[in-house]
Order: C-alpha cells, then structure tokens, then sequence
C-alpha cells in the first residue's frame, strides 16, 4: 500500500462522506417535501414528531427518525429542552414556501429522478450516447418545471418582458409567439394570460413534458395556446413570428446550430428572440475558479444536459455550461443574427438573458 498523508487522508475520506451523505439527504429531502412534513413543520411549528406525525396522518415511527436525520443534517432546528423541532426562517423558504425564490424542492425532485438512471450511464460513457429527457422519466419533468415555476409565473411577464424593446406593446396590440422547448408550459401560460390580443405556440419533443403542458393549460382556463411537437410540425420558414422565447433549451438541445437556424427562419424581420440559458464562462478553468455554480453545473451536464444534447448520434452535447454568452454571439452571428443584447436582469441566478434579432 502507498503512504498516505494520514491528515490529508482523513480530509479526503471526510469529502467524500460528504458527499455520500449529500445524496442520502436528497432522497430524504424528497420525501419532506412530497409528504407535506416540511410546509406542517412550517406552519405548526415547534413541534415533537407526535405532533407532526398527526398534522400530516404519518407513522409516528418513521417521521420521528426522518427528524432526526434532518436535525443532524442542519435543514431541522431541535431544541433539545422541549425535545421539538422547528424550520428556521431561512429553511421555510428553501424547503416549505413554493412560491420563495428560494425554494429548492423542484431542483430536489429533479435530481432524486436521476437516480433511477445512473444504472445506464456506464453504457452512455462507453458508447457516447447520452439519454433524452423522457428517457429520465415523467418525475425529472416535473422536478424541472418546478424548479423554473416561481421565475416563469412572477418575473417573466411583469419583470424581464418590459425590458425588451417594444415587446410588451407589441404583444399587448396581438403578436404571434413561439415557445421554444416550453416544458410544462409555464411560462406559455404565464405569457397568454397577460397578452390574450396574442397567439401563443408552445413547442417541446418531450412527450412527458407536452403531457403536463396539456394538463397545465387546462387547468389555467387559457385558450390562446397550441402546442406541438416539432418533430412533425416544425417552426415556420416564413418569417412569420414576431416573438421567440428559449428558456434554458439551446444548452439541451442536439442540434443547436439547426435549432439556431429555424428560429431565425421564423423570426419576423423585426421580430425579437428572448434566449435565456445558463450563466457560464467560456473555459472550465474560469468557471472552476469564477462560477460558484460550476460544480452543481457540470453534475446536471453528465446526469441531465449534456445527456440530452448526446442523445442522438450526431448531437452536440453543448452541456449545461456549454451556451455561454461567447458561444451565444458567435452561433448566433454564423446564423445571421446580427443583433444580440444582453438584458440586465438579476431576478434569476442561474440564467443570463439575450434579446437576439435579425
């Protein structure tokens, strides 16, 4: 056996630990949020896990040793007095309040749903083809949509849309919009209810995900959207879109550089496409050093994007960090799309915002 440094060995054991743990904690985590324990906690708390257990109709048993996990882990305050367990204010928002910018329970959900796929990933790295979203199955659907909900139904329309040139006056007056990898349609729908003079379009190859946009405008009550599949009804070569919204979709997508092309075939001459996609810098080494989100970054790209843009023998696996600002401009000039804006915007920490035109 090598010598080892015992105090960088124990150091090194502890960071994996950590880790392990980490990914214990998400599927208990998980559990929390899907079983109401964390919004009761929220609502009714201090409280013993007899308590808790009875607000949520729960095994006494088993939630008493999930609070126990929790007030290990520090997501759970425990007062050891009164034997009781309490949400901070900090862990109300990230773990019980939906509509917090903070809540995290989508971003949970998501990454618990790739668990039931990892058995595939040594297959993926031998052969380099990747995993298509409906591949990881209906719940990292849902895991996404709820992690993009908060931004997509309070900001997009009040918030980010009048700092587009013209566009909130155009789409007031009844404009023609497409929604580009529209996923559970959230944001479709938070755009046709406040512009109903405008026609909504709502695009995604994602089967689970047309399948819950299907069920999310019905329960809206809008009727000025259509959905469809590209893969048999594609964008419209005819120049005939006055606006185009990409919502974290060319990082994903197989083929950016033909997505690129279509949309700026259906963009009106005058018309305007509003990308947003993740926040990145053009070489690891920045990021690694730069982007505090690199780690979980790169761990989405192996398990989710960077899959996705790979799932196809030709994709291009741009991954999640792959459409930077950098690469924005120069896919996006090759394509002929002269004018690209960046939009100063704060109200979303993951994602920078273009407003690209012909």
């Amino acid at each position: 056996m090598t010598n080892h440094n015992p105090e960088a060995l124990q150091a090194f054991t502890g960071k994996v630990s950590n880790s392990v743990t980490g990914g214990l904690n998400c599927a208990l985590t998980m559990i929390g949020d899907q079983l109401g324990l964390y919004r009761s906690l929220a609502e009714n708390g201090p409280m013993q896990s007899k308590g808790l257990a009875e607000a949520t109709h729960l095994s006494e048993r088993w939630v008493r040793e999930w609070l126990y996990q929790q007030a290990c882990i520090g997501q759970i305050e425990y007062d050891e007095t009164a034997d009781s367990f309490f949400l901070s204010e900090e862990g109300k928002a990230v773990l019980a309040q939906e509509d917090h910018p903070a809540y995290m329970g989508g971003m949970i959900q998501s990454v618990v749903a790739m668990f039931d796929t990892v058995e595939h990933l040594p297959e993926c790295f031998r052969s380099g083809l990747g995993q298509s979203f409906d591949d990881k199955g209906e719940g990292c659907a849902c895991g996404i949509e709820r992690m993009s909900r908060k931004f997509q139904t309070d900001y997009l329309v009040p918030a980010l849309l009048p700092r587009i040139d013209g566009i909130t006056e155009r789409l007031t007056a009844g404009a023609s919009v497409a929604d580009v990898g529209c996923g559970g349609a959230t944001s479709t729908i938070a755009m046709a209810k406040a512009f109903p003079a405008s026609k909504f379009i709502g695009y995604d190859i994602s089967l689970h995900a047309l399948e819950r946009a299907r069920a999310n405008i019905a329960a809206a009550g809008v009727s000025n959207i259509k959905l469809l599949n590209p893969a048999f009804d594609p964008l419209p070569e005819d120049s005939s879109i006055d606006f185009i919204t990409t919502f974290d979709v060319v990082h994903d997508s197989t083929h950016p550089r033909q997505l690129i092309d279509a949309i700026k075939n259906s963009l009106k001459r005058d018309g305007s496409w509003l990308c947003a996609d993740v926040k990145g810098l053009p070489t690891f080494a920045e990021n690694r050093r730069d982007n505090p989100m690199a780690t979980l970054a790169y761990s989405f790209s192996v398990l989710v994007c960077m899959s996705a843009g790979l799932s196809t023998p030709d994709g291009a696996g741009l991954g999640t960090l792959g459409f930077h600002e950098q690469k924005a401009r120069e896919m996006t000039a090759a394509a002929g799309l002269s004018s690209f804006n960046v939009i100063p915007f704060d109200g979303d920490v993951f994602n920078a915002f273009y407003d690209i035109r012909h």
